[in-house]
């Protein structure tokens, strides 16, 4: 079914269901427009559809023309109505760029600039400005076909033996129940100190693993979405959906600015308070491959159980038009029996930053190191650049 918005030539003031853009009258509600305000001679008309291209409707004071023409790049006009449409020749938004850029003279680098510029001037366009939270599918149905480049060399393949919300022992006692992740939530609820076992009340926004179809919302606002999960209660664990991991992102579109960003995770760890901590930061705010990345891993090492490492991502770009806040970390020492870790940000202007937990491991103790979560960050942000032709 095509994709459409109502659209009619209105100089008068806003109607109920509508947005106001120039001389447009847009529908924004489910209502039947062709019968909104038919008192006053108002006709609404369907833009082309936008399952094709993006869409900018404008105002034709002439409206001599008499025939439409339905093609990618071409303008489209309502015969004998006040109304006219652009389509790009693609849905993405480059080929939205290069449609503003060749109609109006324009030099824009950016959908977001493109967007405002044409509102301003009295046009309305289809486009919505990408970010993290409207990428989230798109980014992990194109990170399931390379989960190899995100698992450390040497990797255990623990067992997700749990319930979707946590490890139960992931094999050769990686955990006591563990691996628990939760947003950093609006209210700052500390969950990463904890070392009990899942249940709803202990952790009431904790991410559920098996999600991987689309978006889920906790704390109101924030979307995630795994790239795999499958019980497996024992034996050697296949990888397809390892390293275990968790995209999210709030929707900042509608909440407004703001909000923080970034997980938590808590539980008990297999270690019982022994094994050796392991953590830093692996990023600060540098600039890789045109994202600002901020990285952080948490890991229990040098224990006859295996190793596990909490991997923190944050990653901004410009093409989500993102900002960063002050940046929180936290390593819980192992003698706590634990494996309780966060990375977030937080401040008045936080806005479309992308959140990753992964878990990394090895056996027998060994230390992941840090050159090895730097190779996973950077295959993470390469494919992301990919699936979004950043």
């Amino acid at each position: 079914m095509a994709t459409i918005t109502p659209v009619a030539f209105w100089t008068g003031s806003t109607i109920p269901g509508t947005t106001q853009i120039g001389n447009l009258s847009v529908g924004t509600t489910g209502q039947d427009y062709g019968t909104v305000g038919t008192e006053n001679g108002i006709t609404y008309w369907a833009t082309p559809d936008q399952d094709l291209g993006y869409i900018i409707a404008h105002d034709d004071l002439s409206a001599s023309h008499t025939g439409n023409t339905v093609v990618g790049g071409i303008q489209t006009k309502v015969p004998g109505q006040k109304v006219g449409f652009f389509r790009s020749t693609t849905k993405n938004e480059e080929s939205f760029l290069e449609l503003t850029n060749t109609l109006f003279n324009q030099n824009f680098t950016g959908g977001t600039d493109a967007k405002t510029w044409l509102n301003n001037n009295g046009y309305w366009t289809s486009f919505t400005p990408s970010t993290p939270y409207t990428d989230l599918e798109t980014i992990s149905v194109y990170l399931r076909n390379y989960m190899s480049e995100f698992r450390n060399p040497n990797f255990y393949n623990y067992w997700l033996d749990g319930n979707g919300y946590e490890i139960g022992d992931g094999g050769g006692d990686m955990y006591d129940n563990g691996n628990i992740s939760s947003p950093w939530i609006v209210a700052g609820t500390d969950y990463y100190s904890s070392t009990n076992g899942y249940s709803p009340i202990t952790y009431p926004f904790a991410v559920n693993y098996t999600n991987s179809a689309t978006t889920a919302n906790l704390d109101t606002s924030f979307g995630y979405i795994s790239l795999g999960y499958q019980q497996y209660p024992g034996g050697a664990q296949p990888n397809t959906y390892l390293p275990l991991t968790v995209l999210g992102s709030r929707d900042f579109t509608t909440y407004g600015d703001g909000l923080p960003i970034g997980f938590q995770t808590a539980g008990n760890s297999g270690a019982d308070g022994g094994g050796t901590l392991a953590s830093g930061f692996i990023y600060t705010g540098n600039t890789v491959n045109g994202f600002t990345v901020h990285a952080f891993y948490r890991e229990t090492y040098n224990a006859s159980d295996p190793s596990h490492c909490d991997l923190y991502i944050l990653l901004g770009h410009p093409n989500w038009d993102s900002v960063f806040g002050s940046v929180s970390s936290y390593a819980q020492p192992t003698n706590v029996g634990g494996c309780g870790g966060y990375l977030y940000t937080s401040g008045s202007g936080v806005k479309n930053i992308l959140a990753i937990k992964t878990l990394l491991s090895k056996n027998s103790g060994q230390l992941v190191t840090l050159a090895e979560c730097q190779t996973v960050v950077n295959n993470f942000i390469a494919r992301i650049k990919e699936a979004l032709n950043f």
